[in-house]
């Protein structure tokens, strides 16, 4: 009979079954041998040494911590504690030699894995919500209805207004029913505001398509550039899946289109103030026609955010009031509200005041717009504000994105950040302005269209302009900043195309500075087309160049080709050689991406010339260098080794350590491609020297990988699994999944060269499974290894 296990060995054993290793995978690991992990576990083994300890808790991927408690647990000083079963429910296995010790201190190990977030992107709506008993009750009826195209084939609801009109509650009628019934949907809820109808550009179906992948847990690497197989890969992400989707004010059909699921489990419900036939011809959507509120359901509208009492008083000046607000929502809205805030006013009056509005717009517009039915209402409103109130309502319908922070509004202003606030609240408590987070608001498309109106009214041209400069300097300054956060390491980003704002974005950290570029993307890109549109060419170019980092984390492909096309247009109008050079290499940078290689070395072959011109060297080094790596993906290693060695001597002339590391991984890259194995070496271990002097952990951890592989090449495979075994560590600390992927994969190598088939199986198996997990694309590569491995 085996021995009973000792604390040590319990402990050890909830570990490993926690992080999900074998006896085996642990030992590789650890780079010790199977046996001694079963002694360990068995307890025939009580007393490890240090080091052994120490690289089992390195393979294990303990923290400080949870080290310091698995030595307590071998001196036998450790408290006293039950260990829990794994996380997923899994159970371990239950033979009796191998349970864990009732009373042994476990610590608390989970595998390191990116978190699943399940999508709840529906906004808040508003409680003040009254009728459309039976628009509801026809959109529950189609939960349970065959659909119109067929069995299993899915059909959006079309949620459009009679002839275009603008305010009906279209967006209210969707997000209630949907609220109502997101419970329905386990899977989660997408929402997207498709901005058919803003003044500035639609959102492109390619980039919502991006943001949907991403909110599914697609990792970025993943997402393909072309928009059907965008669309193709959503449908295959929410195939079979419980998911509700909202689009909202979408444009046209072919908007919408490419956006819709192909699976039945989806419900998909569209807003636009056109009908959309198209889909409803193609797919089988069925319209849900919105028409202004019944009289009786706008009186009580308004008697909901007047009261009781006034309206009784006055019930048949509350139903003429309904008549003068065209029973649209949005107006009966500001004109309920106007009354809540004045509690002497007559009902009486205020009809009276907006019939002479109207009689007045009514002379001052030519022909029927957008407006008509709703201008009369606004100008009442806007009317009501005080001087400061009113011209931030003006100036907040410049701001060209589809919503404005409180500090971008300040800055738009020109004020302080408290005011601004102050304002803000203002004009949301007059409802004009909408709150959409902390410290967000947006506008109606027709109450920013009637801002915007105002502004060119009231406002100067002059004072209009600096407004814009103002904008634009605080979006520069602030992805200057959040751009160095990001990578601290690279050159910081010129800004001095626009003022300096008396107050930058509130980012102090790299998770600020990545959140503050997330929800400003949409925005950053306007705000470049608005600089280029206003003459700011220098800021035009300037933006994109701060945002290079986020671009590249994050991987919109599609926002950086067109911020960088923008800023190289206004470049070339302003004739800076320096703006042109640097927008052809952002370029450059997302054709790379993209493995359009051709283009890419075109793109920085011209920046090259240009920076050349300039008597720029650090320029010229860095671009050398972009190519050399561009040459390392055609596989063209005699032209990566050309280019990577010049830049390599231009960057220790002019001195700059990362770029320097840069420039000789991608020269010792082209020696391993060339089976140059001991200049490799050579060359990978002076980037690692640089990588730990300037504490480049991700350029750490590739070089390790390198390293391993190099090592494979020379045929010293124990030095090839230390240095991929101390990358798959050093990859888990950083949350570099990709780089774990591949250090797996060539540790799969390693044993497939020294005849350990299975050891080899089994790691590709791993890499396969991270490797498609963040959608590496060496992912089919492993794949067919494994193949080739099983014949």
């Amino acid at each position: 009979m085996g021995t009973a296990p000792g604390a040590f060995g319990s402990a050890l054993r909830v570990l490993r079954e926690r992080a999900r290793l074998t006896q085996e995978q642990l030992a590789e690991r650890a780079g010790l041998s199977t046996n001694a992990i079963s002694a360990l576990e068995r307890g025939a083994r009580r007393r490890p040494y240090p080091s052994t300890i120490r690289a089992l808790a390195e393979a294990l991927g303990l923290s400080a911590e949870e080290r310091v408690e698995l030595e307590r647990v071998m001196r036998g000083r450790a408290v006293t504690r039950r260990p829990e079963p794994p996380s997923d429910g899994t159970p371990p296995h239950q033979d009796a030699a191998l349970v864990p010790h009732p009373e042994v201190t476990v610590p608390m190990v989970v595998p390191r894995q990116p978190p699943v977030v399940v999508p709840r992107q529906l906004p808040a709506v508003g409680r003040d919500f009254v009728g459309r008993t039976a628009d509801l009750a026809q959109l529950d009826a189609l939960l349970s209805a065959e659909p119109a195209s067929g069995p299993g084939v899915p059909s959006p609801v079309v949620i459009s207004a009679i002839g275009g009109t603008a305010g009906v509650g279209k967006t209210t009628l969707a997000l209630i029913w949907a609220h109502r019934m997101k419970d329905r949907f386990p899977n989660g809820q997408l929402y997207v505001n498709l901005r058919g109808y803003d003044p500035g550009p639609p959102a492109a179906p390619s980039d919502v398509l991006e943001a949907f992948l991403r909110a599914l847990n697609v990792a970025p690497e993943g997402i393909p550039a072309r928009l059907e197989e965008r669309a193709a890969l959503f449908r295959s992400s929410v195939d079979n899946r419980r998911l509700l989707m909202l689009l909202d004010n979408a444009g046209n059909a072919e908007q919408v289109r490419p956006l819709l699921p192909g699976s039945s489990t989806c419900v998909v419900l569209v807003t636009s103030r056109a009908r959309l036939d198209g889909l409803a011809v193609s797919v089988g959507a069925v319209h849900v026609t919105l028409d202004v509120l019944p009289v009786a359901d706008a009186v009580t509208l308004l008697r909901t955010l007047v009261g009781a009492a006034r309206s009784d008083a006055e019930p048949h000046a509350l139903t003429a009031l309904a008549g003068s607000c065209a029973r649209l929502p949005l107006a009966l809205r500001l004109a309920g509200q106007r009354l809540a805030s004045r509690p002497y006013l007559r009902i009486t009056d205020l009809v009276d005041e907006l019939d002479v509005e109207t009689r007045r717009l009514d002379v001052l517009s030519a022909g029927e717009d957008a407006f008509t039915a709703v201008r009369s209402v606004f100008s009442w409103s806007y009317r009501s504000l005080s001087t400061t109130q009113a011209r931030m309502f003006r100036l907040l319908g410049l701001h060209p994105g589809p919503d404005i922070s409180t500090h971008a509004a300040a800055a738009l202003a020109g004020i302080p950040l408290t005011e601004a606030r102050q304002l803000v609240d203002g004009l949301a408590d007059a409802h004009l302005v909408e709150h959409v987070g902390r410290d967000r608001c947006r506008l109606h498309d027709l109450l920013r269209a009637y801002a915007r109106e105002q502004a060119q009214t009231v406002d100067t041209q002059t004072d209009r302009l600096e407004a814009v400069r103002r904008l634009v300097g605080f979006y520069l300054h602030s992805a200057s900043v959040a751009g160095h956060l990001l990578h601290p390491r690279r050159e910081p980003a010129m800004a001095d195309g626009a003022p300096v704002p008396v107050q930058l974005a509130p980012v102090s950290g790299y998770d600020e500075a990545l959140a503050w570029c997330e929800a400003e993307r949409v925005s950053l890109v306007a705000v470049t087309s608005a600089a280029a549109e206003h003459g700011m060419f220098t800021a035009a170019w300037q933006l994109p160049n701060t945002l290079w980092s986020f671009y590249y984390i994050r991987k919109y492909w599609a926002d950086w080709a067109t911020v960088c096309q923008i800023g190289l247009d206004a470049a070339r109008r302003s004739e800076d050689c320096g703006g042109q050079a640097r927008m052809l290499s952002g370029l450059a940078s997302v054709y790379r991406d993209l493995h359009r290689f051709d283009e890419a070395i075109l793109h920085y072959q011209r920046a090259l010339d240009l920076n050349r011109r300039l008597g720029d060297r650090f320029g010229e080094a860095r671009l050398l260098s972009n190519i050399g790596d561009v040459y390392l993906g055609l596989r063209r290693y005699n032209h990566a080794l050309d280019y990577s060695f010049r830049a390599l001597v231009i960057l220790r002339e002019v001195g700059d350590p990362y770029f320097e590391g840069v420039a000789l991984g991608n020269l010792a890259e082209a020696y391993l491609g060339l089976h140059r194995y001991d200049e490799a070496l050579e060359s990978f271990q002076r980037v690692l020297e640089l990588c730990r002097k300037i504490d480049h952990r991700h350029g750490e951890g590739r070089t390790l990988i390198h390293l391993g592989e190099t090592h494979l090449g020379l045929l010293r495979h124990d030095d090839a699994l230390d240095h991929l075994h101390r990358a798959v560590q050093l990859c888990r600390d950083i949350g570099n999944s990709h780089g774990e992927g591949m250090a797996w994969k060539i540790v799969g190598q390693v044993h497939q060269a020294t005849g350990r088939s299975e050891k080899a199986r089994r790691c590709w198996q791993t890499s396969a499974r991270i490797l498609r997990e963040v959608g590496g694309p060496e992912a089919d590569e492993v794949l067919a290894q494994l193949r080739r491995l099983t014949g």
